[in-house]
């Protein structure tokens, strides 16, 4: 009986001993892993400020649980927007984005188990030369729980390993975006255009366009109508085989009240898209449409019709292809 209660004394003495201890132990913690990459800061804030962004370079995505369901709240880019989860193997969780400094900041306060866990991180960009320093930070208050004071000792072995993961991941993605045209998720608003439809091949687009844009042209002057943007084209179907193409040819006007012959009237609704701003010759477009097919797939877009090319540049008036603007849209839901 002597024996038991030296045993529970020296527990309580153990026990004791490691409380106090405990109060020794720093309240907080700061885990953080920083990168240098090769990039604009432009292109470096896009991919982190947005939530639905971080399954390109995060390395808590479906790959590592699969029965992962995510829920945004709010808009991006918006102070107090949600990005919610729950998995079996990441749990349950949100983050709350709370500030944004457009190229250099974006903050967020994160929360596990219901609220139970909370912390505050935050992702830096700092220009250094032709490249930027971007931090990834995560802090908290431990409170005065000793097991937590002792958790917190072992959070940046913990957290370490997947900031520098997601940190070189993104600096793989940023560095091969470097060499993209800027690419943008937004939406176009609803236009009344006046439009004809042709279909033309590799040898007569140019002979095809011209006729078309001219019969278009020609309306808008002899019925004095009001252009409310640059021409453009809606492609209907494409062969990439034989780059054989049917497509409307339009041009948004302020109003309009009948067509005549091949040129009719539409009202195009407000669409969501992924916009591409290519500066080129038009017939060297396709790495374009590459990147932007490769945009829709990562973020998991879903195409809603057929790509657009706006052409914002007059050829006769500029002579420099390299200077000639050219925005290619995709429609997605």
């Amino acid at each position: 009986m002597k024996t038991f209660k030296k045993i529970i004394i020296w527990i309580l003495a153990i026990i004791l001993v490691l409380v106090l201890v405990s109060y020794l132990l720093p309240k907080t913690y700061k885990v953080e892993r920083s990168v240098y990459i090769k990039a604009k800061p432009e292109l470096i804030y896009d991919l982190t400020s947005n939530f639905k962004k971080w399954s390109l370079w995060e390395p808590w995505t479906k790959a590592l649980d699969s029965t992962a369901v995510y829920e945004l709240i709010g808009k991006e880019g918006q102070v107090g927007t949600i990005w919610k989860w729950n998995g079996k193997i990441l749990g349950n969780g949100q983050m709350t984005a709370t500030e944004y400094k457009p190229g250099q900041l974006f903050a967020y306060d994160l929360a596990f188990d219901q609220g139970k866990r909370q912390s505050k991180g935050r992702i830096t960009i700092e220009s250094a030369g032709d490249s930027c320093k971007v931090s990834w930070i995560d802090e908290g208050d431990l409170g005065y729980n000793p097991a937590a004071r002792y958790f917190g000792l072992m959070l940046g072995k913990m957290l370490g390993p997947d900031f520098t993961k997601g940190m070189n991941k993104l600096k793989s993605i940023c560095e091969v975006r470097a060499s993209w045209p800027r690419i943008v998720e937004t939406t176009m608003p609803a236009q009344i255009a006046l439009l004809v439809r042709d279909s033309a091949g590799p040898k007569t687009y140019s002979k095809v366009m011209g006729k078309g844009f001219g019969e278009l042209m020609g309306f808008v002057k002899a019925n004095k109508l009001k252009c409310t943007g640059a021409p453009f084209a809606i492609y209907i179907k494409y062969d990439t085989v034989t780059m054989n193409g049917l497509f409307d040819m339009g041009i948004p006007v302020e109003k309009a009240d009948k067509g005549k012959g091949r040129i009719r009237i539409e009202n195009i609704q407000a669409m969501n898209i992924v916009k591409a701003y290519y500066f080129g010759a038009y017939d060297k477009t396709g790495d374009a449409y590459k990147y932007l097919h490769q945009y829709v797939k990562e973020a998991e877009l879903q195409m809603a019709g057929g790509p657009w090319e706006v052409y914002v540049t007059d050829p006769m008036t500029e002579k420099d292809p390299a200077k000639i603007e050219t925005d290619i849209l995709f429609p997605v839901k």
